[in-house]
């Protein structure tokens, strides 16, 4: 199986380093109207749609982790532009992220009850994150009233479903346990990515906080196939993996975790059964953005 990095992706509001190194116009454009950074507007832009970092095969397996940061202009026209660069990684990490933040759908700023231009920061870790991650200080943040709870990411799953699993509320006084026992409380549903959704914090435009939990949602299995096995085998491996409580089947998230054990479990089920050289393989096949196939390739040779 393909070991999976750990990613979380941040987006706040920055003044663009002299030291970033612009990406080529062809590809991004300039914005034609006035430039605003956030605290200078009325309503900040929201992002509606993000996709997630695409991790080049090659940066795998040289292990690559660190920290892409890019600045960019979220366009009063709808359109993401003036993209540069200010932190890369090599082996196509970046040309990942500049086409993640490309591809961003928001709602534009506002100001004077009119869109406007708004330059924000995107930055993408990998195998370099915590499970919260304060912009501010802790202790700046005590007392401070939440502002804004914005949910990112979410497809399947609606706001109002993911509000109903945490406590925190705009208007409620900032508590940073609470907010790591809500994370605690969504990551147990077992419908999210433990590895990716994450929590961050930042200045809010009055003073207060602006909490985001940005949320990555393990697909639904939709289907579950085994690959060299006889009926009777395939039964004994169904029976095998309920018996080890190893939850892959159809109509529950996919997890990567829980799917590499499923792995173990088949392959040592086997090899008690007097089987040899086995080898499972675990394979994945989108069938859309919230569904998946999953197939498991069974080899190895019976007396």
């Amino acid at each position: 199986m393909t070991r999976l990095l750990t990613l979380v992706i941040f987006v706040f509001v920055v003044v663009t380093s002299s030291n970033a190194q612009l990406v080529p116009m062809g590809s991004t454009g300039k914005c034609p109207r006035k430039i605003y950074s956030g605290k200078d507007v009325e309503r900040r832009a929201r992002i509606i749609d993000f996709n997630s970092l695409t991790i080049p095969k090659e940066a795998t397996a040289h292990d690559v982790h660190g920290t892409v940061i890019i600045d960019a202009v979220l366009c009063g026209n709808g359109r993401v532009t003036d993209i540069t660069v200010v932190k890369g990684l090599p082996f196509g990490v970046t040309e990942s992220a500049i086409e993640a933040v490309r591809n961003t759908r928001f709602s534009p700023a506002e100001a004077n009850f009119h869109s406007v231009s708004q330059r924000m920061q995107f930055q993408f870790s990998v195998n370099d994150i915590s499970a919260v991650t304060e912009r501010i200080d802790p202790a700046a943040a005590a007392g401070r009233l939440v502002e804004d709870l914005d949910i990112i990411g979410n497809r399947r799953l609606t706001k109002e479903q993911i509000l109903g699993w945490i406590l925190t509320r705009p208007g409620n006084v900032y508590n940073a346990d609470q907010v790591r026992q809500d994370l605690k409380a969504i990551l147990a549903t077992g419908y999210f990515d433990s590895q990716r959704t994450r929590v961050t914090l930042e200045d809010a435009v009055r003073g207060g906080v602006r909490l985001n939990l940005e949320v990555v949602e393990l697909p639904l299995i939709a289907e579950v196939r085994f690959e060299g096995l006889k009926p009777p085998d395939q039964s004994d491996v169904i029976n095998e993996l309920a018996k080890q409580r190893v939850d892959v089947h159809k109509e529950r998230p996919l997890d990567p975790a829980k799917l590499k054990k499923a792995v173990n479990v088949i392959e040592q089920f086997f090899q008690s059964q007097g089987w040899i050289n086995v080898k499972v393989e675990a394979l994945i096949e989108n069938i859309s953005a919230t569904e998946v196939k999953v197939v498991f390739k069974v080899s190895g040779h019976n007396f």
